[in-house]
């Protein structure tokens, strides 16, 4: 499986989108990208690819900036949220 990154965040972004949310969990954003086809899903462990990929990325400081971690908890905030936040703080 390809794990890009860019497709990854946009194949996120277009679930939310769909299901109106702003942001979601490592367990449901692993099972988005399952189903979309991009990044298997481990059934026993679910979310846990994702995980595992969040923390390499973390682990060399190349972290997008929508992907936060909180007490062992991944949340994912859609990438197009936070300019819109800051432009509508600015006015």
């Amino acid at each position: 499986m390809n794990c890009n990154l860019q497709t990854i965040q946009k194949c996120l972004d277009d679930y939310m989108s769909k299901k109106g949310k702003t942001s979601i969990g490592d367990i449901e954003a692993n099972m988005a990208l399952a189903v979309a086809g991009v990044m298997n899903d481990d059934q026993a462990h679910p979310g846990r690819p994702l995980r595992e990929l969040l923390r390499k990325l973390r682990d060399t400081n190349v972290l997008p900036q929508n992907v936060k971690q909180l007490y062992g908890s991944w949340t994912i905030n859609h990438s197009k949220t936070i300019a819109k936040v800051l432009q509508i703080l600015q006015f």
